[in-house]
């Protein structure tokens, strides 16, 4: 199946958890909901738009920054200063899987955009290096490979997809949200993020014609 590989790069990134207030402490990789999220702002699309994403990357660090946070109570306004933890030097791959008039709108929206792109904050920019579509297929593990393959960049695993036991840290990570009753409540996917050096010993998997692996949510 053809599906659009996304090659990107941030000197710097924050991709917040929820709920991490005093310390705002970030994934590892862009959850799914700031994947889609940019990607609708490249379709500049009114409603969720049908798509599968898998999102895999690495960086180089990880290091402290402090903001302000602001707190407004009556005509009062304090501040603190927050601890922001800092992903340095990402790369990230991304795959996205939708129909082809899609894929082509975010490549042509790439091209002509008259604005930076974003994930994570706002002020976390980043650079397309490269966007094109690509060949994915199935491959049998204990048929197609005269070595067990192995993980050979970090990325998130739907848990109903894990295709063999393997280590890593649970996620339980955004996808998309309905309003009830004026609250968003979200969808909710159940991941593995599973490091470098994991072997995949049964099962099948989807690669790309780079030979990246592939897990769509």
């Amino acid at each position: 199946m053809k599906v659009l590989r996304l090659d990107l790069y941030q000197e710097s990134a924050c991709y917040k958890k929820p709920f991490a207030y005093k310390v705002t402490e970030t994934y590892p990789l862009p959850p799914y909901s700031t994947v889609k999220g940019m990607l609708h702002s490249i379709l500049k699309a009114e409603e969720f738009i049908p798509m599968q994403l898998s999102i895999q990357g690495t960086y180089e660090s990880i290091f402290n920054s402090y903001n302000t946070m602001y707190f407004y109570k009556s005509n009062e306004v304090t501040t603190m200063p927050l601890n922001t933890h800092m992903l340095f030097g990402v790369d990230l791959t991304i795959h996205v899987k939708a129909d082809l008039d899609t894929l082509e709108g975010i490549i042509e929206g790439i091209k002509t955009a008259s604005d930076h792109f974003s994930l994570g904050r706002r002020e976390d920019l980043v650079r397309i290096k490269k966007a094109e579509l690509v060949e994915v297929k199935e491959f049998k593990i204990d048929e197609d490979f005269e070595e067990l393959p192995t993980i050979t960049k970090p990325i998130y695993i739907p848990k109903e997809k894990l295709p063999c036991y393997l280590n890593g840290i649970n996620y339980r990570l955004n996808w998309k949200y309905e309003i009830i009753d004026e609250i968003r409540q979200w969808e909710k996917i159940d991941v593995m993020y599973t490091d470098i050096g994991e072997e995949l010993d049964e099962g099948i998997v989807l690669m790309d014609s780079y030979m990246d692996m592939v897990f769509f949510n």
